[in-house]
């Protein structure tokens, strides 16, 4: 059996070699003091029932991620691309659940716990399955397999429901979008993304099937937005932007003049982080059902 803690050579040896590590690497720590700088992997250990002694940009964090909940009194090691080495040295973890971080980062916190680089996104096979498999790693390691194995039945479950649902919608084009701060740009989600798993696995059609980057996203223009054939439109803003944003947005705007916001065939996804882990995906598999579903009765 392969070991699962990267020793600081291995790390840095990865960050040579790999672009992007293994996400069912995972190890475990018998107290459990996680340090969690990817969001993918604190949701996912609040989701498992363990509360991470500190996560980056916890305020952002919660705008982003509603569900489950950060409970307040996790610390904030400032944002994921440069956390605060000084703090989380004071928070003396056992198991540190990082992005891929530049080398001299990463080899300041392999000085301190063990390391492990998060790699679900970008996914190079599916996606929710890179999800399931990271979600079962992790809770074996941390001697909660019981809460993965709830977890994962319940979200399989959940999904499959979904689906019998939406057999009058199947085969519907869904576009799931981020705006952009200036409201002539959007990032849409592709092959290999959060969305796209997600849509594949409700029987519906990922209206987006061009070209995407190694993220599974691509910038587009508003314009471009409207010539897509697609019957649904679910988009997210990020909350930085989200007061910018309004100032900018204009009664004749061209996001008004898109076919499928004037058609009321808009609908906004809160708190949605793309790169999310099990909560996330469900809960956008379950918005948009409700939207579908909804739509079928009023016709």
């Amino acid at each position: 059996m392969p070991r699962l803690l990267l020793s600081r050579r291995d790390c840095l040896r990865a960050l040579l070699v790999l672009p992007w590590l293994n996400a069912s690497a995972i190890s475990a720590t018998p107290a459990q003091r996680i340090i969690a700088i990817n969001w993918l992997a604190a949701e996912t250990l609040l989701s498992l029932g363990i509360t991470p002694l500190a996560v980056s940009d916890v305020g952002y964090f919660r705008r982003r991620i509603a569900e489950p909940v950060l409970p307040a009194n996790v610390q904030d090691i400032g944002p994921f691309w440069e956390p605060n080495i000084e703090r989380i040295d004071a928070l003396k973890p056992t198991l540190i659940l990082s992005d891929m971080l530049a080398p001299a980062l990463l080899d300041s916190l392999l000085r301190i716990a063990p390391v492990q680089v998060v790699s679900v996104y970008p996914s190079t096979n599916d996606v929710w399955q890179a999800l399931l498999t990271f979600t079962g790693d992790l809770g074996t390691k941390l001697s909660v397999c019981a809460q993965a194995a709830r977890l994962i039945d319940h979200a399989t479950t959940v999904l499959s429901h979904c689906q019998q649902r939406l057999g009058h919608a199947a085969g519907q084009r869904i576009l799931v979008v981020v705006r952009s701060q200036d409201g002539k740009y959007a990032t849409v989600y592709g092959k290999n993304s959060l969305p796209d798993a997600m849509l594949t696995r409700l029987g519906l059609q990922n209206a987006w099937n061009k070209p995407v980057g190694a993220m599974g996203t691509a910038n587009v223009s508003i314009e471009k937005l409207a010539s897509l054939p697609a019957d649904w439109l679910f988009y997210t803003e990020l909350p930085t932007t989200l007061t910018q944003f309004t100032r900018l947005r204009q009664p004749d705007g061209l996001w008004q003049q898109l076919p499928l916001v004037s058609g009321g065939r808009a609908r906004e996804l809160t708190h949605f982080f793309p790169f999310g882990g099990m909560a996330t995906a469900v809960s956008l598999a379950q918005h948009i059902t409700q939207v579908l579903s909804e739509s079928e009765k009023n016709a």
